[in-house]
């Protein structure tokens, strides 16, 4: 009976010491395969963001990044401030022809103002067939006659400058000229008043009111025939 009892032990030993073997193999086997396992893994990503075990046939170059270039800022260029000088033109001497009693056939058809940086502008345009006529242009005082009559009458402002032509406008069959005869001018600054002051027997005279007595040129251009009165403003006007 001690016999068997002691053989059973052994064998009891014998199956605990193989349970642990067998738990210590299977351990190792474990270890074994996960270190297999990791060691087997490759990274394919390209450090630059592409794929270097990408077989794909299309292409692969990266997108491209926003330009960064620095662009040069546009000059904005500062209008100028100040004006040029005017260069002074004309006197306050009478201006005429070189002979300001040739009668003309032409008839005055407008008669208008305009502004300009140093002067201001009284433009008579004519209109018809024929000589230009005779004009002089000149500073007289106030009171003027009126036409052929015993009247006077004042032209606003402190200085009046006289246009006589040697035509008519209108013509007594009234061609030409079919608008105010006395008007105050919107365009303009120093010339405050045109007044037809006579338009009798051929010959054709405007008063011209001014604010002050300017200097002024006088000119005679075609395409239509008219003549131009420039008189010299201040520039800051």
């Amino acid at each position: 009976m001690a016999l068997s009892r002691d053989c059973s032990e052994a064998h009891t030993e014998r199956v605990k010491r193989l349970v642990a073997l067998l738990a210590a193999l299977t351990l190792v086997a474990a270890c074994s395969s996960e270190r297999s396992s990791t060691a087997g893994s490759t990274d394919t990503t390209d450090t630059t963001g592409t794929t270097t075990g990408d077989t794909t046939t299309g292409d692969t170059t990266p997108e491209p990044t926003a330009d960064t270039t620095t662009l040069p800022t546009p000059t904005t260029v500062a209008e100028p401030t100040t004006t040029a000088a005017c260069v002074p033109e004309g006197d306050i001497a009478p201006q005429s022809s070189d002979d300001p009693l040739l009668m003309s056939s032409l008839v005055g058809v407008d008669i208008r103002t305009g502004v300009h940086p140093c002067f201001e502008r009284i433009v008579i345009e004519l209109g018809g067939t024929g000589d230009f006529p005779g004009w002089t242009v000149q500073y007289v005082d106030d009171p003027v006659r009126l036409g052929e009559s015993d009247n006077f009458v004042e032209i606003a402002g402190d200085a009046t400058l006289q246009v006589v032509m040697r035509m008519w406008m209108p013509s007594m069959e009234g061609a030409g000229y079919t608008g105010p005869n006395q008007f105050v001018p919107e365009s303009v600054f120093h010339i405050l008043e045109l007044r037809e002051t006579e338009n009798f027997e051929g010959i054709c005279i405007w008063s011209i009111g001014l604010d002050a007595e300017y200097s002024f040129t006088v000119h005679v251009l075609q395409g239509p025939e008219r003549l131009v009165i420039d008189v010299q403003v201040p520039p800051e006007s």
